[in-house]
Order: C-alpha cells, then sequence, then structure tokens
C-alpha cells in the first residue's frame, strides 16, 4: 500500500494578526523546498472566505492542495505579542484543537507545522523515513545561539523538560500515535489540574505544555525518547526580533534583540535554514514582497 505523506497547517483569523496570509507563505516555502509538499490547511469557513477575498497576489491553489473546514468554538485564549521590544499587544490565539489535526488529516504521514515555521531547506523530508511514531523539537535555540528562556526549557524550574509542537511529525497507523493524540486532548481537556500537578506558568493554553506532558506520561513519567526528537534544534526568532531586510526568498537579514539592553540589536543573515519566525508582525510586513518573489521564480 502506497502511504500518503503531506504537511498540514491550522490557520484562524483573529482581528490582530492575519493567519491565512502567513498560512499562505509558510506553504509556498513547503512547496518550495521539501519533497513530501502535498499541503493541507485547516481553517474555519470565515476565515476561508477572507483567504478567497483578500490573498489576491497568488494563487491559493499553488499554496494548498486540500482545505478542511472545521466548526469549532475556541475558548478564550489570550496572549501578549510583541513586535520588537517597542509594540505590545493583545491577541486571540486560537489553538484549542490542534490535537485534532490527527482526525482532520488526509494524510497516512503528516508534518504538522505551525504557520510561522519558514522551512528554507528540505532536512524535515528525513522524518518520513523514519519508523518514529511522533517527532517533535526537544531543544531549541535563539537567532543568536542562546538557550531559551527557564520557562522554555523545563515547564518550572524544576520540572520536565519541555518540548516544542511547533512542529510535529506523525505516523496516523501506529498505535503509539493515537495514545499520545489521546493523552495530548485528555490534558488539554483538564488543564488547571495538570497546571497544578506539573507547576508550569500562565493562564495561556500552550500545546507545548501539553506535548510535554503527554511524552512524560508514555514515558512512564520519567524523561526519555518514546516521542522521537526531530533532529537539531529549532531556530527560534523572538517576538522582540525583526525582520530587516530580505535579499531573496531563501536569504534573510535579521535584528536580533538583546535580552539584557533592549536597544542594542544585532544583526544577523541566515541563509537556507528553518526558523521559527515568532514576530508574525514582522512576516506579515514582509508577506507582499515575499509573495512577488515567489511569483517572479515560477
Amino acid at each position: 500500500m502506497v502511504m500518503t505523506t503531506g504537511v498540514a497547517f491550522f490557520a484562524y483569523n483573529n482581528s490582530k494578526i492575519d493567519y491565512s496570509k502567513l498560512a499562505t507563505l509558510a506553504a509556498l516555502y513547503v512547496k518550495r523546498h521539501m519533497a513530501n509538499n502535498t499541503t493541507c490547511l485547516i481553517t474555519d469557513e470565515g476565515t476561508w472566505e477572507w483567504m478567497t477575498d483578500t490573498v489576491k497576489d497568488i494563487r491559493l491553489d499553488d499554496a494548498f492542495d486540500e482545505v478542511v473546514l472545521t466548526d469549532v468554538v475556541h475558548p478564550t485564549n489570550i496572549r501578549s505579542n510583541y513586535d520588537s521590544p517597542w509594540t505590545q499587544f493583545k491577541s486571540e490565539f486560537k489553538n484549542s484543537n490542534k490535537h485534532r489535526v490527527l482526525e482532520y488529516t488526509p494524510f497516512d504521514q503528516t508534518l504538522l507545522l505551525d504557520i510561522d515555521y519558514i522551512v528554507q531547506n528540505n532536512s524535515l523530508d528525513n522524518l518520513f523515513n523514519t519508523d518514529a511514531s511522533v517527532a517533535l523539537f526537544h531543544d531549541a535555540e535563539s537567532l543568536a545561539g542562546l538557550r531559551p528562556g527557564p520557562n522554555e526549557q523545563r515547564l518550572h524550574e524544576l520540572g520536565i523538560p519541555m518540548l516544542w509542537s511547533t512542529a510535529v511529525y506523525f505516523d496516523r497507523n501506529n498505535k503509539l500515535t493515537k495514545m499520545f493524540f489521546d493523552l495530548w486532548a485528555h490534558i488539554a481537556d483538564n488543564y488547571d489540574y495538570y497546571q497544578f500537578l506539573y507547576g508550569f506558568p500562565g493562564t495561556l493554553y500552550r500545546t507545548d505544555y501539553c506535548v510535554s506532558i503527554a511524552a512524560h506520561i508514555m514515558n512512564g513519567m520519567t524523561d526519555g525518547d518514546i516521542i522521537e526528537a526531530i533532529p537539531g534544534k529549532m531556530i527560534n526568532m523572538s517576538q522582540k526580533d525583526d525582520i530587516a531586510k530580505i535579499n531573496s526568498i531563501d536569504d534573510w537579514v535579521y535584528l536580533v534583540n538583546n535580552r539584557m539592553e533592549n536597544w542594542k540589536d544585532s544583526v544577523t543573515r541566515i541563509k537556507g535554514e528553518n526558523v521559527h519566525v515568532m514576530n508574525k508582525r514582522a512576516l506579515g510586513r514582509h508577506y507582499p514582497y515575499l509573495t512577488k518573489l515567489f511569483e517572479e521564480a515560477k
């Protein structure tokens, strides 16, 4: 039997961030660099209608092969965002049904990517050639090569290691995969209890915490590797970083925020590396120029 493979994205717009355009851009990068590049957008009717009306600079079918429309009422989940150190704003964060990708995906083997994860090489194709049931990034670093802050290394000072749900590879025909997503759903449904049990901070519902706890439970309440690691460290662009210049589709220049002194930015050029671009407004500012480059590259 031929296994179907592909990449899935969730996109639900809010009043502050146009997730639909960011998803379109992320999908175009997958199409450009990956061999397993059949794409699926998971969204709602309102966002899809907005996309068909506003995403006119490229054709949506250049970006997405499948569209799955969901009818989900997301609970209130307000996130504090930065656009460089100088602008802060709050927005809805509609991520409550991310664990249902196992139900939504049309593929046997799926790579679920956040819409702000920009693929600029084909390294993630290797996941489709493994026997992993589920794989996530177990570690990350900043654009400056620094480890994440303490709350993004462990769920609390003495807590379990944090895994990242930014990129989730899974094989839906594996029994361990269903166990993982069932646990994720259970933790999401009982989030307050697991926050008390594991001691993680804040009021924001974070899927990173859910997958970390699910992996911990599946490992017999110890650290382990039943949930495999995506090789390497995920490169994170902080919300306080900015995009200074786009030299070409795969050659970007960033302003990297100094955690201790906000005014002391450094400049970093990254070419051909996958980056988690957490400053979504910065990504949105460069969307018109990047989509123009994709049109010219056809």
